[in-house]
């Protein structure tokens, strides 16, 4: 696209100006972004698939290869390719603009064969001291629906944004140089595990995450970046806990929190109420108190039924038809995702009544908080030989995983393995979101 606003020029100007990857960058790169592995086999041999050396040792998890020293993950399956795709970032800034360089690094590996790595940049993310953003990157490939699909042999060139410009990076490679804006809104180095681009964007733009930043609320943060529609709303609460130096160690259970207190009628500006010692026992008391209050209403209404049951029952069935008709209208192009890996299996609910089973059998307020109402939140849950073994939130706007929960909102054993299945899907999501 051919620049036109004077903001447009400078920033094709300055971008003629940055360096290329440097040697110590591409080997930082490998090193923390790209996979390691070495295989094992039954006799106890050992093969780093990094430089095809060959040695015999003991089982374990881990092991450090003699011949290059490199830390490696021991694999014992019977897989010996593997091909991994995996974004990394370069923070930098040039001419006044915060820049976020993402690159894309491919590794083969193969056994008998040295590791082959191949790495390019797919675009650069440009934003302004105000908040502005533009994008110089590589073309897309035509009809194209993967995040990964970019032309290669296209130039990096001003362009508009697309959902592919959103992905985050896995690693974050070198030092981080940012602008003076983001310093004084109080950003130092450490992203706590946000992506780069939505955190800069809403520190520089919105001073209720510059306030949170700044007093160290990187949960709350995290959160909302991936939630924002609730922050207004609990904004006062907020602005209490930090007057009391409360730190929020989980903020999907705080927020929880939050909305089972709203239910009770409860004060959620009083620190007695917000700023509980043990934040999982607290929530679990609430939910409980919830549920006991609803079941209560239940039974009053069903003693109210028997005065007239077959009018009243009537009138619940059709509530529960509106809300499975909204919900199925809402989320229906989804019904038929399906990711598999060896035992997992991960897939939408797809009836008010799999909500119903689902918070019943965890322990956890899936229904109890509607979670099937929310527009942006795509809700799967992961099922291993029929059996279910956790609840996954998925954010359709910002196409990241929320959270995921096991019983009692514990985090479920195959926690890394839930993560790992959705992301490599997520192209199927944007598929489904276009279509």
């Amino acid at each position: 696209m051919k620049p036109r606003t004077k903001l447009q020029k400078a920033v094709v100007k300055s971008a003629g100006k940055l360096s290329p990857l440097s040697d110590y960058q591409r080997q930082q790169a490998i090193k923390h972004t790209a996979p390691h592995i070495a295989k094992l086999d039954s006799k106890g041999n050992y093969v780093c698939l990094d430089c095809a050396h060959q040695w015999h040792g003991e089982k374990a998890e881990s092991v450090i290869c003699p011949e290059c020293g490199v830390k490696l993950q021991v694999d014992t399956t019977r897989r010996w390719n593997f091909r991994v795709l995996d974004y990394f970032a370069i923070i930098t800034k040039r001419d006044g603009f915060q820049v976020i360089r993402m690159f894309l690094l491919s590794t083969k590996l193969r056994k008998g064969d040295k590791a082959n790595y191949w790495i390019d940049e797919a675009f650069q993310r440009w934003i302004t001291p105000s908040g502005e953003n533009l994008i110089i990157s590589r073309r897309r490939n035509f009809m194209a629906r993967y995040c990964d699909s970019w032309d290669w042999g296209s130039d990096l060139e001003l362009r508009n944004e697309h959902y592919a410009h959103s992905v985050g990076p896995y690693k974050i490679i070198g030092r981080r140089s940012v602008i003076p804006e983001l310093i004084r809104n109080g950003f130092k180095s450490n992203l706590h595990e946000c992506n780069p681009h939505y955190l800069f964007n809403q520190i520089l733009l919105d001073n209720k995450y510059e306030t949170m930043w700044k007093v160290g609320q990187f949960e709350l943060v995290r959160y909302f970046i991936k939630s924002s529609y609730e922050l207004d709303r609990l904004w006062p609460s907020i602005k209490v806990i930090i007057r009391h130096n409360y730190h929020v160690k989980d903020a999907n259970l705080w927020c929880d929190l939050m909305r089972f207190l709203r239910e009770m009628n409860k004060d959620t500006r009083n620190p007695k109420f917000i700023c509980p010692e043990n934040l999982q026992a607290a929530h679990d008391e609430w939910q409980c108190r919830v549920e006991a209050k609803r079941e209560k209403e239940r039974e009053r209404e069903a003693r109210l039924r028997e005065l007239d049951e077959e009018q009243r029952y009537l009138h619940n069935i059709k509530k529960v038809r509106k809300d499975q008709r909204k919900y199925q209208k809402a989320k229906r192009k989804f019904f038929n995702l399906l990711f598999t890996d060896k035992e997992l299996s991960v897939k939408p609910l797809v009836s008010i009544q799999e909500f119903i089973d689902e918070g019943k059998h965890f322990h956890h307020c899936v229904f109890v908080n509607k979670y099937y109402e929310k527009p942006q939140s795509l809700i799967l849950h992961t099922m291993i030989a029929g059996e279910p073994v956790a609840t996954i939130e998925f954010n359709l706007e910002k196409m990241e995983i929320v959270q995921c929960r096991g019983k009692f909102n514990s985090k479920p054993e195959q926690y890394d393995r839930i993560v790992a299945l959705i992301n490599r899907n997520k192209g199927q999501i944007a598929k489904k979101i276009l279509a």
